[in-house]
């Protein structure tokens, strides 16, 4: 008997008494009609001899595996730790298994991770990375062959998004960042608050990029404005938002400004890291300045105060986007609901 590691198909159907070409169509499924004898001694063999099919021949053969590859901007975001698990369990429901890869952040490594996972034969791909603006012809290319290739592809797109929304034969799910930023605006000018500060994180990623501008424009609605010394950038983070708010108090502190009422983080990690900027200049949160944030992600249960912020429906969106790259969801698009908590109180 051959060594484990060097069974192949030959040794199976040479065991089971067939052709190799019966012995390859008993093992994967083939539409061609095998005798049900020979299937048997097909799988009984394979079974003795512990023969594993390689998945990637079969893919060159087929032109698609049974896999989905779900390519998310940074794993270690619960933000997008909860797409992947709502993308995972909708996968295994459609008899598909799952391989994640992550850009780190990187948007400009996505066209080369794609690259990779056009090698891997995709039954489908679902993009969930943080995308920046203006277009870009290498990842538009990328995506196009994964399509042509015959994959079905999503992305997660925000209401102010580039390349990958418009590259034929993508099903994009549409997160509305415009309209939920400018409804949690409207909701605090309503509670009372009348001066605002943003941490607007990179302006350069499109979600960031749409949050402030649906932000700014739900403000003006109430007859409000932020000044534009107050629209702080920093990266995309929990320590992004620290070192953001941290600019904010330093600039009070000297006199150079005066600290806004309430400040609006585009994303709840960079809230947390506001929350813990201003505990350290012995202020109270949601007394002395109020926070709010973008996501409403898990971990903000055993935030204290609770943070208010604009919940998106993570492991939903998850599993949407992997029904839209198997075609069987038509619709491709998620609101949020702005929920109020003790960090805006007044």
């Amino acid at each position: 008997m051959p060594e484990r590691g060097t069974v192949t198909l030959a040794d199976v159907a040479a065991l089971a008494g067939v052709s190799l070409a019966t012995a390859s169509r008993a093992l994967n499924g083939s539409a061609r009609k095998v005798r049900q004898e020979s299937v048997d001694r097909v799988h009984a063999a394979a079974l003795e001899l512990r023969y594993t099919a390689n998945v990637q021949a079969q893919a060159v053969a087929r032109g698609t595996t049974t896999t989905l590859a779900l390519v998310v901007g940074d794993i270690a975001d619960p933000y997008f730790a909860a797409i992947a698990a709502g993308a995972i369990k909708a996968a295994d429901e459609a008899g598909l298994v799952v391989t994640i890869t992550s850009t780190g952040g990187d948007a400009g490594r996505e066209a080369e991770v794609l690259a990779v996972v056009a090698g891997l034969r995709p039954r489908a791909v679902v993009l969930a990375v943080s995308r920046r603006l203006g277009n870009d012809a290498d990842l538009g290319a990328s995506v196009s062959r994964l399509v042509a290739a015959g994959a079905g592809v999503s992305a997660l797109v925000s209401d102010l998004d580039g390349a990958v929304a418009g590259v034929p034969g993508v099903q994009p799910l549409v997160i509305r960042n415009l309209s939920g930023a400018a409804a949690l605006a409207g909701a605090l000018a309503e509670l009372g608050h009348d001066s605002f500060a943003v941490l607007a994180g990179d302006p350069d990623l499109v979600t960031a990029h749409a949050r402030v501008e649906g932000f700014v424009a739900g403000l003006a609605a109430h007859g409000l404005r932020v000044p534009d010394e107050c629209i702080v950038t920093s990266e995309f983070s929990r320590d992004g938002g620290h070192q953001a708010m941290t600019t904010l108090l330093d600039r009070a502190a000297s006199g150079a400004a005066s600290l806004p009422r309430c400040v609006f983080a585009v994303t709840d990690l960079m809230a947390v890291g506001a929350l813990a900027a201003i505990r350290e200049r012995g202020l109270v949160p949601g007394v002395d300045v109020g926070v709010a944030g973008f996501d409403d992600v898990r971990m903000l249960a055993d935030v204290v105060p609770a943070i208010s912020t604009v919940r998106l429906p993570l492991e939903e969106i998850g599993a949407r986007a992997v029904r839209r790259a198997l075609g069987v969801e038509a619709d491709g698009a998620v609101d949020g609901e702005v929920v109020l908590r003790a960090s805006t109180a007044r």
